[in-house]
């Protein structure tokens, strides 16, 4: 297996309340940050990503997309993902922080509440759809 495979493997926590996909992109971010994947070095496939790391194929895309997002990774069709040359901006690195401290929070007062994380993610869900009935 691909040693970055095993590295985010080894991370991942399916049990804890930030969705897998995020830890990837999290652990992913922080091995460039730190230099332990350099600019150009070639990501798995979204197959390989997939399958290495027991995901959804979905997931697996929108893993890359984030990092796209973040600037983090280069996708460059007919030949792969690529670790991008271009650091998220500190606008973005501060958006992204306070997406995750409102996350945190809503997951602590939903607990407060007598909720799963799995129920705030499905009311999330309910948000995503345009006509939603509002009756309990």
């Amino acid at each position: 297996m691909d040693p970055l495979l095993t590295r985010l493997r080894s991370r991942m926590d399916p049990s804890a309340p930030t969705p897998v996909y995020r830890q990837v992109v999290d652990a992913i971010w922080e091995e460039v940050i730190v230099g332990d994947l350099p600019a150009g070095h070639r990501l798995p496939t979204a197959r390989q990503l997939s399958v290495g790391l027991s995901v959804n194929p979905r997931s697996a895309q929108r893993i890359y997309r984030e990092l796209e997002r973040l600037g983090v990774a280069i996708t460059r069709p007919g030949e792969g993902t690529f670790v991008g040359l271009a650091p998220a901006s500190r606008e973005e690195r501060q958006r992204r922080r306070q997406l995750a401290e409102l996350a945190a929070r809503a997951v602590e007062e939903a607990a407060a509440h007598g909720f799963e994380v799995d129920d705030l993610l499905e009311e999330i869900r309910e948000h995503r759809t345009p006509h939603r009935d509002t009756d309990p």
